[in-house]
């Protein structure tokens, strides 16, 4: 799985990328053979930086894109917000059964 954090302009550095990165592999790396890229855009909504939106489209490896998008009062906030949305969404679409911790010590 290929991750691409574009857009970041002058408003965010090489930390936020950092952590968009790993948030979003975080999420997804259970997903890992089933997607081909993912592309992460960050978007100050304001002049501050104080409101932000965190796109995530996820290409599957079959070839269907999934698209996401999340504001938050921070760039973090908004990172975090839009992993949470396409680790959904790609479950839903892909139809992968998660099973708990305490369900894998059962069997």
């Amino acid at each position: 799985m290929k991750i691409a954090v574009t857009e970041l302009g002058r408003a965010f550095g090489r930390q936020t990328r950092a952590y968009a990165e790993y948030r979003v592999f975080s999420t997804l790396a259970r997903f890992g053979d089933l997607m081909r890229d993912v592309e992460v855009t960050l978007t100050p909504l304001t002049v501050d930086g104080s409101t932000t939106r965190c796109r995530v489209v996820v290409t599957l490896a079959g070839g269907d894109c999934l698209r996401v998008s999340a504001r938050g009062r921070h760039v973090y906030d908004a990172i975090n917000r839009a992993a949470r949305r396409i680790s959904d969404d790609v479950r839903r679409h892909t139809d992968v059964v998660l099973h708990s911790h305490d369900d894998m010590q059962e069997r």
